[in-house]
C-alpha cells in the first residue's frame, strides 16, 4: 500500500496493473507470489492504520533533516507541515463507518 501511495495509484486495480508492468522486478520489491486485487484488499483490511501513521512520522522527520536550513520563502517562527487531506468517495453500504467528511 505504501507503493500505491508513493506512486499516486487511484485504485487497487491501478496498483496491480502498475506492479505487473514491472513483473521482472517484483521479487526485488518484496513480492514472492502472484499479485491480485483481492490479496491487496485483504492485506489492507488486516493492516493496522497506525503502521502508516508511524511511517508518515518517520518520513516527516527525514524531510525535516533535509530541509532544516532551506528557506521557505516566508518567515515563520515554527515548523510547517503539509499533509494531503484529499476526500475519497466510499460506498456507505460497504463502509458504514465512513460518514461524509
Amino acid at each position: 500500500m505504501a507503493f500505491a501511495q508513493l506512486t499516486y495509484r487511484d485504485s487497487l486495480r491501478d496498483t496491480v496493473l502498475c506492479l505487473m508492468s514491472r513483473s521482472d522486478q517484483l521479487y526485488q520489491m518484496g513480492f514472492r507470489g502472484n499479485i491480485a486485487r483481492s490479496t491487496l484488499a485483504d492485506a489492507n483490511e488486516k493492516r493496522d492504520w497506525r503502521i502508516y501513521a508511524d511511517l508518515a512520522q518517520k518520513l516527516i522527520a527525514k524531510a525535516h533533516k533535509f530541509y532544516t536550513n532551506e528557506p521557505l520563502g516566508v518567515d515563520l517562527a515554527q515548523a510547517v507541515y503539509a499533509l494531503d487531506s484529499t476526500t475519497i468517495n466510499l460506498c456507505l453500504s460497504l463502509c458504514p463507518w465512513a460518514h461524509f467528511r
